[in-house]
């Protein structure tokens, strides 16, 4: 996907600009950057492209920019910060290709996937498997979250953005899991006690369908683990 179709907010993530933006020196910034993107150092010849980003080393500070549609008008650059998410001066190109000249300036892309090596560590099936457990369980309000992982974010090898996802998708999961557990003592407390009156197969149905649900939980609990290993795996060995 060429970088005019992104946003900012959809290429950059913000735990990404957190770090960046604690990072005070250009290389530590560039390692921050190449540990979820391709960095490339741009060449002499090379044009800026509309809707690209790049990493400026500057004087008194680093960006990192997203350029507008057309991104060179009246020999300025138009440039939007992905920091601050919004519009800045334009830039003089002779400026910036001196910049480029003392190797100052930086082409930031996504990483190409490569689906081989990816599936070796986890494919889209078990993306497929946990919607699948996610909605049998009952537990999960997010299912279009994991679809939307699933068929964007993971195909495109977003995986620190789909990492964050599914961890919120889960721990909603966790807590909604524990109200239910919670719930479930306290109807077994008063049906001991009397309280709540079932017949013998009333209590037998109860306990038959209470059975199926835990089973179902404890499978989309499963899945939500081997997709969340995969993907902080797959962030680790920066795929």
């Amino acid at each position: 996907m060429d970088h005019m179709d992104l946003s900012s907010r959809e290429f950059v993530s913000r735990d990404l600009v957190e770090s960046l933006a604690q990072a005070t020196a250009a290389d530590e910034q560039l390692a921050i950057l190449r540990s979820a993107l391709s960095v490339e150092l741009m060449q002499p010849d090379q044009r800026f492209d509309p809707g690209a980003f790049y990493f400026v080393i500057g004087a008194a500070s680093n960006s990192l920019i997203q350029t507008e549609s057309p991104a060179v008008v009246d020999g300025q650059l138009h440039f939007r910060s992905c920091m601050h998410d919004a519009p800045m001066k334009p830039l003089p190109l002779d400026r910036l290709q001196a910049a480029i000249e003392r190797q100052r300036v930086y082409l930031v892309r996504q990483k190409q996937v490569d689906p081989a090596e990816r599936d070796q560590i986890m494919d889209v099936g078990s993306l497929s498997q946990l919607i699948d457990a996610a909605q049998r369980s009952g537990l999960v309000s997010g299912i279009a979250t994991i679809i939307q992982v699933r068929d964007c974010e993971f195909r495109l090898g977003r995986y620190q953005q789909a990492l964050q996802l599914i961890e919120s998708q889960f721990q909603g999961f966790q807590g909604r899991a524990a109200q239910r557990l919670q719930q479930l003592a306290r109807e077994d407390l008063d049906i001991a006690s009397g309280r709540i009156k079932m017949s013998g197969r009333e209590l037998q149905i109860k306990r038959q369908r209470d059975r199926q649900q835990t089973q179902a939980v404890d499978r989309a609990r499963t899945r939500f683990s081997r997709v969340l290993e995969g993907l902080r795996t797959l962030v680790k060995r920066g795929l």
